[in-house]
């Protein structure tokens, strides 16, 4: 099950992230992880639709950076894409100080 999420960028207009069936995998492999404490709660919360303050998107975002950089170091395949599209998704959250809000699908 995916978890769609949005943040307000203006009047109307919304910003728009997924976490897909194809990357929760690659996250439940860190899920536990000391190192990773954010992500950690976003998949235990992730079908509670939470809602992620900007403190706390951009600390996702700081793990996301440093999931990416383990798994290149392990030399392992992953969605590159994907995380670092997630990774800018939370890091315009905090930037922007919204607060994101979700839905899982």
């Amino acid at each position: 099950m995916s978890l769609d999420m949005y943040y307000k960028s203006g009047m109307i207009r919304k910003t728009r992230c997924q976490i897909s069936d194809d990357i929760l995998p690659t996250l439940y492999q860190i899920h536990n992880n000391a190192k990773f404490p954010q992500l950690t709660w976003l998949i235990d919360t992730l079908y509670d639709n939470p809602q992620i303050q900007p403190e706390t998107a951009k600390a996702l975002a700081n793990e996301m950076e440093a999931l990416e950089k383990l798994i290149l170091s392990l030399h392992l395949p992953f969605p590159m894409q994907p995380l670092q599209k997630i990774h800018t998704f939370f890091i315009g959250a905090a930037t922007n100080q919204q607060i994101i809000y979700t839905v899982s699908g």
